[in-house]
């Protein structure tokens, strides 16, 4: 018979042979559904892989070993899991040697099986060592998961100069010929709008929802570039491009960042024909390269040559002036002002409880759009002392958001970050920067970093955080910072000099705990920057 303790689920019922029949209270059934509901709902959460994600696929099971050495896939091969090289690169044709670790090539293997759609590649507990390139992801909506980041380690061997690649580097996959570029009306690109109209209506039938673009204003010196990424949403009945996110800066004509100037007056020339066109030299005066895009004077030109003191310019035709019209002496000569469709970018990327060890750089994610980081640790360990010539802990040259929470970011010796080339929206909450900075320069716009935690021995590299000039809208707030002989704390001053307009948008530095010792001095911000300083609380000391 059952015990007392299951009357809540059972009841007897005597019969006339003497033998007590047993039957489930219905009561009882339901109480016992609840339970095991709720014991289902905290075992998937308690699971590492519980996601909403299509696909799952841990690297172990695809042939990795993690145990932090390095096992060519020739082992694969004397296993009998492929019977050739060339077996194994029908299965993954990115294996195109036999210097591949198992590790990385699971990775790959793992990473051609997903779907357009996505999914997530999981590492459990172990160190996974890459031995022909870097950890890299060149497709969209990948998750990387792992146990946690003291318990999943993806390292590098010595000569891969990056731990973790994401997107081809700065305008890879950009259509930045003059005759691919899109030109939008001079008065159009107000900070705040959500539209563009472009000077020829009957271009917004080459856009479609969801297409990435680059939207340019200009550059420093024709080199780094005025402007931000966003998506297209669609397109309004008079032909004007509808914008995913409001426009973050002016980018009227009026704002243009020119780099140029025109030394006497030229006339437009027909379509597809070229013009020599004498330019400024001396101070505040740079040439554009062959083959670049410039706007001058509203008008769109393709570079066919370039001297000092003169260019070639071709007219490609992309709503430009009627020919005949005549250019004036001293008119601004730009990086062109135009809408660039962006064919190559790793978009809807996350990481989570991770570590990645990398050499020279441990993150390039320049090019990239939607990053997301969550409980990582980024450590830059050089193996020798020639490794550390150059590189930066993270390169984010160009890109739009990029999203760190509680993560760590670690270099030895201490190095520096840069987010560049209107990089925009960055966010660090509750990271821990050891001997690691943060650097916002280029025109960078809209970051953040928050609740974070800075232990900092410089004197290398100067400033703990670079807020750069010409950029804007970025606020710390909040931060712990300990500083040892570094030069600067807070800096605006650490950024390009020769840009014509510097970003929009105010600096907030506040609430934040400073503890500088050594001779490292606090603040070193322009005077001209709208800069909220208040209710920092700063200690200083021998």
């Amino acid at each position: 018979m059952l015990g007392p303790e299951y009357n809540w689920l059972v009841k007897t019922t005597p019969t006339t042979e003497g033998v007590a029949r047993i039957s489930l209270r219905k009561s009882g059934l339901f109480t016992l559904g609840v339970a095991i509901f709720c014991f289902l709902c905290v075992a998937l959460q308690a699971d590492p892989l519980r996601n909403t994600d299509p696909v799952v696929l841990n690297v172990k099971n695809l042939g990795a070993t993690g145990d932090g050495r390095v096992h060519l896939v020739h082992e694969w091969i004397d296993q009998g899991r492929f019977r050739s090289m060339r077996d194994l690169r029908r299965m993954c044709p990115a294996i195109q040697s036999a210097d591949w670790s198992v590790d990385e090539a699971a990775f790959e293997l793992a990473k051609a099986k997903l779907p357009p759609k996505g999914g997530t590649i999981y590492f459990p507990e172990g160190r996974y060592v890459a031995a022909h390139r870097s950890w890299t992801v060149m497709q969209n909506n990948v998750r990387l998961l792992g146990d946690g980041a003291d318990r999943s380690v993806l390292l590098t061997q010595p000569g891969i100069a990056d731990a973790l690649v994401l997107s081809p580097y700065r305008h890879i996959g950009w259509l930045q010929k003059a005759a691919e570029q899109f030109p939008f009306r001079a008065d159009s690109g107000q900070r705040g709008a959500k539209g563009l109209s472009l000077l020829d209506a009957t271009w917004s039938g080459e856009f479609h929802p969801g297409d990435l673009v680059f939207i340019r204003n200009g550059a420093c010196r024709f080199d780094q570039d005025y402007g931000e990424f966003n998506e297209i949403a669609g397109v309004d009945a008079n032909g004007s491009l509808l914008l995913k996110f409001p426009l973050s800066r002016n980018y009227t004509l009026d704002r243009i960042n020119w780099a140029g100037t025109v030394a006497t007056s030229f006339v437009v020339p027909k379509i597809n024909r070229n013009v020599t066109v004498a330019t400024g030299v001396g101070e505040g005066n740079f040439q554009p390269r062959k083959g670049d895009a410039v706007t001058v004077a509203g008008q769109l030109f393709e570079v066919t040559n370039s001297e000092k003191g003169s260019l070639h310019l071709r007219n490609p035709g992309r709503g430009n002036d009627p020919p005949g019209t005549t250019i004036p002496s001293g008119a601004p000569i730009a990086s062109s002002r135009a809408i660039i469709k962006v064919t190559q970018s790793t978009r809807n990327f996350r990481a989570e409880k991770l570590q990645f060890v990398g050499q020279r750089k441990i993150l390039n994610l320049s090019n990239s759009y939607d990053m997301e980081f969550t409980d990582c640790r980024f450590l830059r360990q050089p193996a020798a002392a020639s490794d550390t010539k150059g590189g930066l802990t993270i390169d984010g040259d160009g890109g739009r958001f990029a999203r760190f929470t509680r993560c760590t970011l670690q270099a030895d010796p201490p190095w520096a970050m840069q987010f560049a080339r209107s990089f925009g929206d960055v966010t660090f909450d509750a990271c821990t920067f050891l001997n690691a900075n943060v650097a916002f320069t280029e025109f960078c716009f809209n970051c953040a970093v928050t609740n974070s935690d800075f232990d900092f021995h410089g004197p290398s590299p100067e400033a703990v955080i670079i807020v750069g000039k010409s950029g804007g809208d970025f606020r710390i707030l909040n931060n712990r910072i300990r500083s040892e002989n570094a030069g600067f704390v807070f800096d605006s001053q650490t950024d390009i000099q020769s840009q014509k307009h510097r970003g929009e948008g105010g600096f907030v530095i506040r609430d934040n705990t400073v503890n500088a010792s050594g001779k490292t001095q606090v603040f070193r911000l322009n005077s001209d920057l709208h800069a909220d300083l208040g209710d920092n609380s700063v200690l200083t000391g021998p």
